[in-house]
């Protein structure tokens, strides 16, 4: 344990929280295409406040294995690994809906399967990549269900259009589609929109430390934090500076390794208030999917903790106190205040 600093200490420490509450999937090619979505993945669109653009191997059918029989398409999934062609089995009910009268694969690379009419009108497509997202739930096969995180921005805006509708000519994504089809052809590019709930707090009280302030000054830093609240443009840079820094992803710059920092302005108000860290939490284990990156191993839940004080001179909310002035971490992986 280490010894700290003597520096005015209060007997509260307060750190902002936020938790996502839903999250949509959604290929390149699908972004891109007039495709509809259904309500609720619409509704979650339009509500979506980060999004993470993410890479996984692409999909595609084995044309010499797929067959439709007895209302079930049959055959071979195909993606490449570590330059190594890989094939799961999948046999999945079909029904011919609407006039359907045809199944078929499409042209080479086979990546749907696509149903015609009587007037060879196509009807339905089931694209591999969806088939896959069905297998990574039976399956939990890692190479379908693993997401690996290039890029963190804000699906946020002042604007009408959702995160989706602005990513379709958003620079960065065509940088990464580009560089993707270019430097790993035998990869997909996945969108992953996020809703955040409105900010909450916590607040730990050491009772131990004895020089603690516990008077009414700790009382107005509480009631200064419940009159002036985060706006909600503040609450999306936090939540995004956060992730950025705990992923570190490749095409990001900012934030990436210097917050938090007194320096840098998404945290002036944080600072204002006297908050101690924040806590952004990642969940989506509602889906199948789970999301890693160079620096963080994959996982369907992330928390990612961000100190706002000098823990030499402050206990803060990550640190508890054995009541002689010295302290110890209470959780793991925390990302300290840059000098």
């Amino acid at each position: 344990m280490n010894k700290l600093k003597k520096k005015d200490k209060y007997v509260s420490e307060h750190v902002v929280t936020f938790h996502s509450s839903a999250a949509l999937f959604i290929s390149a090619d699908q972004l891109l295409s007039d495709g509809m979505m259904s309500e609720e993945e619409s509704q979650i669109s339009k509500d979506s406040h980060i999004y993470l653009i993410c890479q996984r191997p692409s999909l595609s059918f084995e044309k010499s294995s797929f067959e439709y029989l007895d209302g079930h398409l049959i055959g071979n999934l195909l993606y490449t690994k570590n330059e190594k062609e890989e094939k799961i089995p999948f046999k999945q009910e079909f029904p011919l809906l609407d006039g359907v009268i045809e199944v078929r694969l499409s042209n080479y690379p086979h990546r749907e399967v696509q149903t015609f009419d009587e007037q060879g009108n196509q009807v339905r497509r089931l694209p591999a990549n969806f088939l896959a997202h069905k297998l990574a739930w039976d399956g939990s096969i890692a190479d379908l269900s693993d997401l690996k995180v290039l890029y963190i921005g804000q699906s946020f805006g002042s604007g009408k259009r959702t995160a989706i509708e602005r990513l379709r000519s958003h620079s960065t994504f065509q940088k990464i589609l580009a560089d993707t089809c270019y430097s790993s052809p035998d990869s997909e590019i996945i969108l992953v929109t996020v809703r955040y709930e409105p900010y909450g707090f916590m607040t730990s009280m050491d009772g131990r430390d004895k020089e603690a302030i516990s008077d009414e000054r700790d009382d107005r830093r509480f009631k200064s934090i419940l009159e002036n609240p985060l706006k909600k443009g503040q609450q999306i840079s936090l939540v995004e500076a956060a992730l950025i820094r705990y992923f570190q992803p490749h095409y990001n710059d900012k934030f990436k390794k210097k917050f938090p920092s007194r320096d840098v302005k998404v945290l002036a108000e944080c600072f204002h208030l006297d908050f101690s860290g924040l806590i952004v939490s990642l969940d989506i284990t509602d889906s199948p999917l789970a999301l890693f990156s160079d620096v963080v191993p994959s996982s369907q839940t992330h928390m990612i903790s961000i100190s706002l004080v000098d823990q030499n001179e402050r206990r803060g909310f990550f640190q508890a106190s054995d009541g002689e002035g010295n302290f110890r971490k209470t959780l793991p992986n925390i990302f300290n205040l840059s000098k």
